[in-house]
C-alpha cells in the first residue's frame, strides 16, 4: 500500500534552511511513496529553487503545486513565474508539477492545484459585496495585491485553475484502475478547511483571500473522492464535509506556520476503507 505525505507553506527565506533540512529528514523517515510540496515554498525564484532541493533526495515521488507566494514578483514577473520559470525549476529538480500531471499508486490517484481564492470563502456574516469591491480592498488584507502582477482577476485564475483540476478528477472518476482519489491544493476548499472568528468582521472579510469554496462544491458530489489536503492558512484544521447519498469527505489543512514546518501521512488503505 502507498504512503502519501502532504506538506505546505514552507516559506524558505523567512522559516530557515536547517528547519526545513529538519523537516526533510523526518519526511524520510517516514518512507513515503510520495511527498507532495502543496505550495509556499519559498519567498522568490532562488528560495524556491533551493527548498525543492532539500527534498530532491527523499524516497519515492515528489510532487510540487505553487502558492501564492511562489508568485511574488521579487524580480521575476508574476505570469513568466506561473507560465514557465516555476515549471520548469520543479522539473529540474526531478519533481512531478502537479498542476498538469496525475500520480497514481495501487488504485489510488492524487491530483493536484495550487487552486485560487474566488472571494466565495468569506465569512457569510459579512454584509454581501461584488466581487469588484473585493478586488479594490484587497490590498488591505492580502499583500498578494501588491506583488502579484499577472493578468488575472481572482475568479478568472481561480476558474481556469478550478476547471483543470476538475478535469484530473475527473479523468480519475473515469479510470477503472482507480478507486479513490486524494486532492491537494494550496487553497482551501471547504468551510470546514477555514478558521472563522465570529463577530471579527475583519477577519471574516479577509477569508476572502483565503478559500474557493465554489471549487470544493465542483468537486464534492464526485464519488471517488475520499480526501482534500490544502495549506494557505497556516492554521491546522481537521473536519468533515457531508455529501449527499456518500460517505463523509474528510478535509485537513496542514498546519504548518514560518518557522514551524510540519507534515501530514495518508495511507492508501485509509483512502480506500
Amino acid at each position: 500500500m502507498a504512503r502519501i505525505v502532504v506538506t505546505s507553506d514552507l516559506h524558505l527565506g523567512i522559516t530557515t534552511e536547517q528547519e526545513l533540512q529538519a523537516l526533510a529528514e523526518q519526511i524520510a523517515a517516514e518512507q513515503p511513496d510520495l511527498t507532495v510540496l502543496a505550495g509556499d515554498i519559498g519567498e522568490g525564484l532562488a528560495n524556491v529553487r533551493n527548498g525543492l532541493r532539500l527534498f530532491a533526495d527523499l524516497p519515492g515521488d515528489v510532487a510540487v503545486v505553487m502558492g501564492n507566494h511562489d508568485l511574488w514578483m521579487h524580480g521575476n514577473d508574476s505570469q513568466e513565474l506561473w507560465d514557465n520559470l516555476l515549471p520548469a525549476v520543479v522539473r529540474d529538480a526531478g519533481m512531478i508539477w502537479l498542476e498538469d500531471t496525475i500520480w497514481t499508486r495501487d488504485s489510488v490517484g492524487v491530483v493536484g492545484s495550487m487552486a485560487w481564492y474566488d472571494y466565495s470563502a468569506v465569512d457569510p456574516a459579512v454584509p454581501p459585496m461584488t466581487a469588484e469591491k473585493f478586488a479594490n480592498y484587497k490590498a488591505q488584507y492580502n499583500p498578494d495585491a501588491i506583488y502579484i502582477n499577472w493578468a488575472w482577476s481572482d475568479q478568472e485564475a481561480a476558474q481556469a485553475l478550478g476547471d483543470a483540476l476538475t478535469q484530473r478528477v475527473q479523468a480519475l472518476e473515469d479510470d477503472p484502475t482507480v478507486r479513490a482519489v486524494l486532492v491537494v491544493t494550496h487553497v482551501p476548499l471547504f468551510r470546514p478547511q477555514m478558521f472563522y472568528k465570529p463577530g471579527d468582521l475583519r477577519w471574516g472579510t479577509g477569508n476572502a483571500y483565503f478559500g474557493n469554496m465554489t471549487l470544493g462544491q465542483r468537486l464534492i458530489g464526485l464519488p471517488k473522492l475520499r480526501r482534500v489536503i490544502s495549506g494557505h492558512t497556516h492554521i491546522g484544521r481537521e473536519g468533515m464535509v457531508e455529501r449527499p447519498n456518500l460517505p463523509p469527505l474528510p478535509v485537513s489543512v496542514v498546519n504548518s506556520d514560518y518557522h514551524r514546518p510540519v507534515y501530514l501521512t495518508v495511507e492508501s488503505h485509509d483512502l480506500l476503507a
